[in-house]
């Protein structure tokens, strides 16, 4: 199965287009808050450079 994903980052902001849909998360490294295209808002919180990170979901439409 072949799937298309681009990210475009500008500072602490970033959009993620995925072919069909399009999400946007902002930032810094440790604490991300993400809204998906079905108005999900998600929380992550991680430990830079370990991989180890926790999400939340906040929210869901």
């Amino acid at each position: 199965m072949f799937r298309f994903r681009k990210t475009f980052t500008q500072g602490p902001f970033r959009t993620t287009w995925t072919g069909r849909k399009v999400g946007w998360s902002f930032g810094v490294p440790g604490f991300r808050m993400n809204f998906s295209a079905n108005g999900g808002i998600h929380l992550s919180v991680g430990i830079p450079g370990t991989g180890l990170h926790y999400t939340k979901k906040l929210f869901r439409r």
